[in-house]
């Protein structure tokens, strides 16, 4: 005996309230329209960053590019201020010190000209003097005044068109042609030892005096010993 519990006795029934295949739960959002947001922020934050990372609120920014041509004739590379400034500076100084130099170049022009524009104290100093005596007989040098053989040969170097005359001189001992002699070998031995401190042997003229203008009496012994001498005059 099979028993029907299904059966219906006449009256309506109601739905459960647990009845869950009945209905389906609503999707509020649809999901293409979530991504499409997702999206449109992405671009949006990203296009935010690019703007201020590309330096567009830069000033330096700003400053356009200047466009670089091909052709190597045509392209002007620009002075840096720098440069204009060291080139500034060099050409000031170039300008302050040419007075300078131009100031320098002739004073020492005036200096090595002084001996040549005032011979004539010179002239005065050294004309006559005796730069060396000699040994009895000889032409040997028995004495030298180097201070003022210096000074002749300092007048004759800054006075290149001045010439020097040599007289030599002998005392009265022995014959007047031996003195003669040895007069001319001390204006030679003199002449010698100038041209061997660079002064030009043309420039040089050596003249044996004999026995002519005592400085002392030759009647003594140091008085002789004065006249064997030579003395120069510079022309």
């Amino acid at each position: 005996m099979a028993f029907d519990l299904n059966k219906n006795d006449g009256s309506k029934k109601e739905p459960s309230k647990f009845d869950l295949s009945k209905a389906e739960i609503e999707n509020p959002t649809p999901k293409s329209r979530t991504w499409f947001i997702g999206l449109f922020g992405i671009l949006v934050v990203g296009g935010v960053i690019w703007y201020y990372s590309s330096g567009k609120t830069d000033p330096a920014a700003k400053t356009s590019t200047p466009t670089v041509s091909s052709n190597p004739a045509s392209v002007v590379v620009p002075v840096t201020p720098k440069e204009k400034v060291s080139d500034m500076d060099t050409t000031a100084a170039a300008q302050v010190k040419s007075p300078a130099i131009k100031e320098d170049s002739i004073r020492k022009d005036n200096l090595d000209a002084a001996p040549a524009q005032l011979p004539t104290k010179a002239l005065k100093a050294l004309n006559h003097t005796v730069p060396v005596t000699f040994v009895q007989g000889s032409s040997s040098f028995a004495s030298t005044n180097s201070a003022l053989i210096k000074r002749i040969v300092a007048y004759l170097i800054k006075n290149p068109a001045a010439s020097v005359h040599i007289d030599g001189y002998a005392s009265s001992d022995g014959p007047i042609a031996v003195n003669q002699q040895i007069s001319q070998a001390r204006a030679d031995a003199f002449k010698n030892h100038l041209t061997g401190l660079n002064i030009e042997a043309n420039r040089i003229i050596a003249t044996g005096k004999g026995i002519e203008n005592p400085v002392a009496s030759n009647n003594t012994a140091s008085g002789r010993k004065k006249n064997r001498r030579v003395e120069i005059t510079l022309l």
